[in-house]
């Protein structure tokens, strides 16, 4: 019996730190119409390395925030741009995130820290349908903060196993 209490008092103190550590961070995204304010940022190309490459986002934040944004992604597979306007950030982005002949258009995201609000945005390709890919949208793009500043991100393209996945429209 006390065995048993043990297990559960322990499933409970590990379901209440694993809530505290996933909301400590407060990162999310949400979609925005509007673009960016001016200013000049930073622009990190991810994917896009071959045709159809699943794992192709742009992500671009300001150059004045405290915020670095880094993908848990080998160096080949990225490239960060720094110090440009936003119109051309903008620009570079959704010329690259246009790199798939399956290309049909793409949608901003901003990515926000509670309090600060937004501290960056994403720019991800959205597909004709039907593709190879399978999805209008194919990625699950995952943020954590380490430290005070350093942005994380898994991105972790569709699989045609991952069924219960909800597409975007």
């Amino acid at each position: 019996m006390k065995l048993v209490a043990a297990t559960l008092l322990l499933l409970a103190l590990t379901a209440v730190g694993n809530q505290s550590c996933a909301t400590a961070t407060g990162l999310s995204t949400i979609q925005v119409d509007q673009p960016p304010a001016a200013g000049t940022y930073h622009l990190l190309l991810h994917g896009c390395n071959y045709t159809n490459d699943p794992h192709t986002i742009a992500f671009f934040w300001p150059t004045e925030q405290p915020y670095t944004f880094k993908p848990y992604s080998p160096a080949f597979q990225f490239r960060l741009l720094e110090g440009l306007p936003m119109a051309d950030a903008l620009a570079q982005a959704h010329d690259f995130v246009n790199c798939s002949p399956h290309f049909d258009t793409a949608r901003l995201r901003a990515v926000t820290k509670q309090p600060d609000g937004i501290i960056g945005y994403e720019l991800r390709p959205l597909y004709v349908q039907p593709s190879p890919l399978l999805r209008r949208d194919v990625l699950q793009v995952y943020y954590r903060l380490l430290g005070a500043q350093e942005v994380r991100i898994n991105i972790i393209p569709f699989t045609p196993l991952d069924d219960d996945r909800n597409d975007i429209d």
